[in-house]
């Protein structure tokens, strides 16, 4: 059986969430004709590293690769890390990267979608075809550009979804790019590219007048990137660090939002390009997502290592780890009086902040010391999710919440009593993203197959159904 080292490495090879970044990330997965060659000998230098690079291998290179397990090379792969070598040139049925990324589903990447069929065929036919290596010195780096198809052979999965205030304009994270939707006009959509491999997050400010695109590329850099929503126009990109970013929020002010980072930080980031970045060490491993109380004194984060901790959004300090969970933390949210969290643990959990934070009590001595209050005083369930939440999103004056997950429904409750009051039936499993307008009247969400589709609340009302890029003709 793998160990924790290589299962994180092939949650990679593929979000929402992701669940393709170029880091050690999250979701959509779907081959271009470049990446997947239809015949003929697989080529490792043109198709397989390009592959490896985009979903593994930011967790898997340097000095320090997870599991000790390393990627930068096919000799680094098949002397492998803890859990042995990562294939058998030959004999794709005795290697364990097949066990983790087949079967239904596959164990393997988890909370993303999974690799595509055509993806697992080109891996398995290179090991068949013995795992040669035709790569030169110094023409593997060149594989990490960037490229946006103008059709796309299949419907990338829908990573990230955001609506505009007023609920007329609708996100979408297509792989590498942002395509803007007119909900109720027939108006085009509108594509705006990135430099990012995967796009993680898509968030309108406050206001409405910019959209933030989250996301990088791995074992490189994390991107933010501020549009102008009028024009399209890139307003000020912010890139820093050595890998993917995650979800998180906009400051209720709108002049920064908080995103989470495979460094186990939460990354505060400036619209205004002059200011600094800000980054608050909170987490001993991924921070998934990151989300402001209303007042924009808070900073409530989740993430790989299973906690949900709050935190001021001023100094970054630590004021409390909420939560221990069974399972990873992949979405968070708030409202005045309550952390929400939520993941792979199928639990919907509110924090009472008045409990949790004021005047706490210590008990015991040294490293001993903990909170006098008990979870159990401050923790608040709601209706238990059937199963994996993936995302969560709150109306602007955080009444509402909406819950999407492996389900085929959306959930929205009613913050204040944690009671549902919408449901939204017969959406397409699983479903990556959703995300509210400011009063919550409209709900948009994105789904692994590629759709985007906006309900009208609370009646549930379909207004928009499409997949937002073009799509290539099938061959006669």
């Amino acid at each position: 059986m793998l160990g924790p080292l290589f299962r994180r490495a092939v949650w990679s090879l593929t979000l929402a969430l992701a669940p393709l970044f170029d880091s050690p990330a999250l979701f959509a997965d779907e081959a271009s004709p470049a990446t997947v060659p239809a015949a003929g000998e697989v080529s490792y230098r043109q198709a397989v590293w390009p592959l490896l690079k985009r979903h593994c291998w930011g967790c898997h290179s340097g000095a320090n690769p997870q599991g000790g397990l390393k990627l930068d090379s096919v000799a680094d792969m098949l002397k492998g890390g803890e859990s042995g070598p990562l294939f058998q040139p030959g004999k794709p049925e005795a290697s364990l990267l097949f066990d983790m990324v087949s079967g239904e589903p596959p164990e393997m990447p988890r909370q993303q979608p999974p690799l595509s069929s055509e993806k697992i065929e080109l891996l398995r036919r290179w090991v068949i075809a013995g795992a040669k290596d035709d790569s030169a010195p110094g023409d593997l780096a060149a594989a990490a550009t960037v490229k946006i198809p103008a059709a796309y052979k299949f419907a990338p999965s829908i990573t990230s979804v955001a609506l505009s205030p007023d609920g007329k304009l609708a996100a979408a994270a297509c792989r590498s790019e942002v395509v803007l939707i007119d909900v109720d006009g027939t108006a085009g959509p509108r594509r705006l590219p990135t430099v990012c491999d995967l796009l993680s997050h898509l968030e309108f400010s406050p206001d409405g007048a910019l959209l933030a695109a989250v996301g990088g590329t791995p074992g490189l850099y994390g991107e933010v990137r501020f549009f102008k929503v009028a024009d399209g126009s890139v307003a000020a990109a912010r890139r820093f660090g050595h890998d993917t970013l995650f979800r998180g929020g906009f400051a209720p002010d709108g002049k920064a939002i908080a995103v989470g980072g495979p460094d186990g930080a939460v990354h505060v980031v400036p619209v205004d390009p002059a200011a600094d970045v800000r980054r608050f060490e909170l987490h001993t491993d991924w921070v998934l997502d990151v989300a402001y109380s209303p007042d924009g004194k808070l900073l409530v984060s989740g993430g790989r290592d299973k906690a949900t901790k709050v935190s001021s959004a001023e100094t970054g300090q630590l004021l409390r780890a909420l939560d221990a969970s069974p399972e990873m933390i992949g979405s968070v949210a708030s409202d005045g009086s309550f952390a929400v969290s939520a993941g792979r643990a199928r639990t919907l959990i509110a924090f009472e902040y008045k409990i949790a934070l004021e005047g706490i009590e210590l008990t015991g001595d040294g490293n001993g010391v903990q909170p006098a209050s008990k979870r159990d005083q401050y923790a608040r369930p709601f209706e238990g999710p059937p199963q994996v939440v993936y995302d969560m999103a709150t109306s602007a004056d955080r009444k509402l919440l909406a819950v999407a997950g492996a389900f085929g429904e959306i959930r929205v409750y009613n913050m204040l009593d944690r009671q549902r009051v919408a449901t939204i039936a017969n959406v397409p499993p699983p479903v990556f993203s959703v995300a509210l307008n400011a009063d919550g009247t409209r709900l948009a969400l994105g789904a692994k197959n590629g759709q985007l589709l906006v309900y009208e609340l609370p009646s549930g009302k379909l207004l928009k159904s499409l997949v937002p890029v073009p799509i290539e003709s099938p061959a006669k």
